[in-house]
């Protein structure tokens, strides 16, 4: 199947969240994964508003970025990862997260979280997309 494909399409989509700093990344994969299908993408550059969105909505899953340059990992804000593994309505879902790189420190601490996928940038946005579309396909029928 081609990962670009839309996902099945007797399957019901929940969105998928992105919160992301960079606009245009943002509305890139928000205009893409809409024309190809491959569903709604809620998008901010707020970890204030990534959390609200949480707690309003439900999730197929969430990519976070984690852009902190070159900062060690107690400056790292997890919170909106450890926000959805608090939540009872997404605790479950998806988790993959953007990074400039990634040490076993880092690793450990998204293993901890049970994140998904590690993206590291730079990157295009079919991958994020891919991401997407995987986890759409991983949602129980």
């Amino acid at each position: 199947m081609n990962s670009m494909m839309p996902v099945s399409p007797g399957r019901v989509r929940m969105p998928m969240l992105l919160l992301e700093n960079d606009p245009l990344l943002r509305r890139t994969v928000v205009l893409t994964a809409r024309s190809l299908g491959i569903g709604e993408v809620h998008e901010t550059g707020s970890p204030a508003i990534a959390r609200r969105l949480l707690r309003e909505h439900a999730f197929s899953g969430a990519v976070i970025a984690l852009d902190f340059g070159e900062r060690k990992i107690a400056e790292y804000d997890l919170g909106v990862i450890d926000a959805i593994r608090e939540n009872e309505g997404c605790r479950d879902i998806p988790v993959a997260v953007l990074v400039d790189y990634c040490d076993v420190q880092l690793l450990q601490a998204l293993r901890q979280r049970a994140v998904t996928r590690v993206i590291l940038k730079p990157f295009r946005a079919r991958t994020l997309l891919d991401t997407f579309i995987a986890f759409h396909e991983a949602q129980p029928a």
